[in-house]
């Protein structure tokens, strides 16, 4: 492991695995100063929305100009959104489906919006308790379905 130290604030970690240094993400904050990592130590510039073992959906989320490619620009917007949205941006390393309303973060006004629709979706769906999952979220039909317009 080598730590490498440059003119921005944030302290990056490398690792060099087959003679090429590349950034360790470990933690959330790692995820949180992607906007500080200097776009030469990026290992990988682009990459399809289609054929991945991600899922084509949330890869469609990250393409924020839906051009069919993810690039470092869509990575950092996401990475800003995801981090300011959580009280603790460690989460995102967990791989988990859900998250409890609690862990949103209500100080930003995204994270507000966040927590507010997230309360409505459960409300709307029926369900106790303040754990939302990517599958509460899946189909607008279903959350919709016993609203009163």
């Amino acid at each position: 492991m080598a730590i490498i130290k440059s003119n921005q604030k944030y302290k990056w970690n490398f690792d060099n695995i087959g003679g090429c240094s590349r950034v360790r993400i470990s933690t959330g904050q790692d995820i949180a100063h992607l906007d500080e990592l200097d776009v030469k130590m990026w290992t990988v510039l682009s990459c399809p929305v289609k054929g991945l073992e991600i899922e084509e959906k949330s890869l469609k989320y990250m393409d924020r100009d839906s051009d069919g490619k993810i690039r470092v620009k869509d990575v950092i917007s996401v990475s800003k959104w995801m981090t300011g949205v959580l009280k603790n941006p460690d989460l995102l390393l967990e791989g988990k489906d859900s998250v409890s309303i609690e862990e949103i973060n209500e100080e930003s006004a995204t994270g507000l919006k966040l927590s507010k629709a997230a309360k409505q979706i459960l409300s709307n769906l029926g369900k106790e308790g303040n754990v939302i999952s990517l599958a509460d979220t899946a189909d607008s039909a279903v959350i919709f379905a016993k609203t009163r317009y």
